[in-house]
């Protein structure tokens, strides 16, 4: 290990942040999954690979665990499985509401689905994140009344929180009693059975019941100040980033936009078929409860062992009631293997829900008359696809409890191999200016370079007039004869050896200026490190395989006439950083550092990208330091795949990413012989 020169994390906040990813990675199925903190922004949100979280939580771990097992949530319970864009779609044209609300709506009731789940399988992080929530209510109460956010407001109720409890009192939204109560028949079936098709019916009858309230305005003739009021604000919940490209159901849509047949999960296609059945059908309240009699058997049996992390806190009913519970019923639950259902019933005390008198299967609806076998019919179908939900939620829990992963985040498909070379039988397209002639026009520059590194040493030199040390065995000899002998103690001489792998990106991006800065950088930092560092230079390209390309390996000297073909492929003009990367750190020993350099983002055939490049260059980053030098290229991708280890160069000055080398190779050196 170096010293803080050059690591650049601190030892807290790597554990804290390696605690976090395993968190995310343990709920989502995800074991690429990482974290990353940003600034200027206001809450967390996920990509399916990625959970972003603002930077002011970088230091609340607690508030950070549970905001990322939220988002994580969100990934491995099936909110990137709901047919997201399909919903929107049916729901806003059957009901005429604006495709906006009807994401919003959808992310509210995702966020109470995922919470509940999270507050049965992990009570500490869900109580985190309550406990965050409770810090905001004077924000969110603030939020409700300037802007009329019934949906806000509905998501508090349905997570429970006192002071949402009673109708609500706003402006725009006067909710009749009736149907307030139909939304409290709603947070019953939600609660009862945490799959992603109760999720859906829930979704349905929200807008069934609320799509009175919303303005049926044509865009035309809204005011600016009715198109404000109308959008009902995009913050919706206090985990909702603002920012509509930067929010999770914004990439939940991107990625069922990306998603192909063969990579539908279980969870997709029971999605996309009970959508589609919604689609000549309405659903109201009452049906919910038509739906409620077979709900005890709809969730799966759990293991006990689901349930080790529950602490006794976490049988309290979540409002601020006087009585406690006992944990006898729950840990009599757990023993004789409840349902779900049963558990969330004693906790949310659902059953105050219950309607008082049986509930009747309508026969007219709000806008049409339904045939009461063929709404039977219907509502069977309904039943036995919630069933088939809770089948596969089942799996997935299974899944997850067992620490295993079910996102691949390497689609299967022919697996890349790296190709090996020489230089010397490769056809180059190089650059024009040779060894000899980047010496001698830079000389000046090398020379000063080279003094640079003159008063470092790559051996502790003898000491002669050490005073203590092991006993030198030929000190009787010197003493007892005419023999000369000027040591009386010695110590053994240590050698260090410096090995640096540099990486060099040779795709088409590459040719012209930026490969002559980089050929340059290579002479340079061999001129100035050739007696102080053992260097191994590697130029990578490919196309669907990657092909690295030996220009000097370690322990052997520097062939000039091999080094004149340096410059871009003639036939291969890709790159796979993460692939090459890991062949060649497979070759290193403890210690070695490597330095790359590129231009851009990884690409190549096949669809090779950024996402496939990040999982392996952080694997070798677990063993290695990688240091990456990018020409005229910044972005978060670099933050994604180096962490902070990075540095931005120009191609318009030759000599800046030499110069930059350089002085960043002699605070290794410096720090590595000190």
């Amino acid at each position: 290990m170096y010293t803080e020169l050059i690591d650049l994390y601190d030892r807290d906040f790597n554990s804290d942040l390696s605690a976090l990813t395993n968190i995310g990675k343990r709920i989502s199925g995800n074991k690429d999954l990482m974290i990353q903190f940003i600034n200027n922004i206001n809450a967390v949100y996920t990509d399916s690979r990625f959970i972003y979280l603002p930077l002011k939580y970088k230091s609340d771990i607690r508030a950070s665990q549970g905001l990322v097992a939220h988002e994580s949530g969100h990934i491995g319970y099936g909110s990137f499985e709901i047919a997201f864009i399909k919903l929107v779609d049916i729901l806003s044209k059957k009901y005429d509401l604006p495709p906006l609300f009807v994401k919003n709506l959808i992310n509210v009731v995702e966020d109470v689905r995922i919470n509940g789940i999270n507050n049965i399988k992990f009570p500490g992080f869900y109580r985190n994140l309550r406990d965050l929530t409770f810090k905001m209510l004077d924000q969110l109460k603030s939020t409700i009344k300037s802007q009329n956010n019934i949906l806000l407001y509905i998501n508090l109720f349905l997570e429970d929180f006192d002071d949402f409890q009673m109708k609500p009192s706003l402006t725009k939204f006067n909710l009749s009693e009736e149907d307030w109560t139909a939304i409290g028949k709603v947070k019953r079936f939600l609660l009862k059975s945490l799959n992603p098709s109760t999720s859906i019916l829930s979704c349905e009858v929200l807008c069934n019941i609320l799509n009175k309230y919303i303005p049926k305005t044509q865009p035309s003739q809204q005011t600016n100040q009715q198109r404000r009021n109308n959008s009902l604000s995009r913050n919706l919940n206090p985990h909702m980033n603002p920012i509509p490209q930067m929010n999770t159901f914004n990439f939940i849509e991107n990625n069922e936009r990306n998603k192909k047949e063969g990579d539908k999960s279980k969870l997709d296609k029971i999605s996309e078929e009970l959508i589609e059945k919604l689609k000549d059908f309405k659903v109201n309240p009452e049906d919910l409860e038509n739906l409620d009699e077979n709900c005890d058997r709809l969730n799966s049996k759990l293991n006990g062992n689901d349930f080790d992390e529950m602490k006794e806190e976490t049988t309290k009913k979540l409002k601020k009631e006087s009585d406690e519970k006992t944990t006898e019923p729950y840990k009599k639950a757990i023993d004789d293997y409840k349902d779900l259902n049963d558990i969330l019933k004693k906790v949310f005390d659902l059953d105050d829900l219950n309607p008082k008198s049986e509930p009747k299967i309508p026969i007219e609806d709000r806008h049409t008359i339904r045939d009461e076998n063929e709404f039977k019919k219907k509502l069977k179908k309904f039943k036995d696809l919630i069933q088939k939900a809770d089948e596969a939620m089942k799996e997935r829990l299974l899944i997850l409890g067992g620490n295993n992963y079910f996102i691949n985040s390497h689609p299967p498909g022919r697996e890349r191999k790296v190709v090996e070379v020489n230089i010397k039988t490769q056809k180059m397209c190089p650059d024009t200016m040779s060894y000899n002639q980047i010496r001698e026009k830079y000389s000046g520059i090398i020379k000063k370079m080279k003094l640079i590194f003159s008063n470092i040493k790559n051996r502790d030199d003898i000491d002669t007039f050490q005073k203590v040390g092991r006993l030198n065995n030929k000190f009787i000899k010197a003493i007892t004869s005419d023999y000369q002998f000027k040591q009386c103690f010695t110590r053994k001489i240590t050698n260090k050896e410096l090995r640096i792998l540099i990486l060099v990106d040779i795709s088409g991006s590459m040719d012209g200026v930026k490969i002559r800065a980089a050929k340059i950088a290579m002479v340079m930092l061999y001129e100035a490190l050739q007696h102080l560092a053992n260097l191994r230079i590697v130029l990578f390209t490919g196309r669907y395989n990657a092909l690295n390309i030996l220009v000097k390996n370690f322990n052997e000297p520097l062939k000039i006439n091999y080094f004149d073909k340096f410059g871009c492929h003639q036939n291969q003009r890709q790159n796979l950083d993460g692939v090459s990367i890991k062949h060649e750190a497979e070759k290193l020993k403890k210690n070695d550092i490597i330095i790359v350099v590129s231009d851009g983002q990884p690409a190549a055939d096949g669809g090779y990208s950024l996402m496939d490049a990040i999982p392996d260059i952080h694997k070798v980053r677990k063993h290695f330091k990688i240091f990456a030098f990018s020409i005229d290229s910044s972005g978060d991708y670099l933050n994604k795949l180096y962490g902070k280890d990075w540095v931005l160069t120009g191609s318009r000055n030759n000599l800046e990413l030499g110069n930059k080398m350089v002085k960043f190779c002699q605070i290794i050196v410096k720090e590595f012989y000190r």
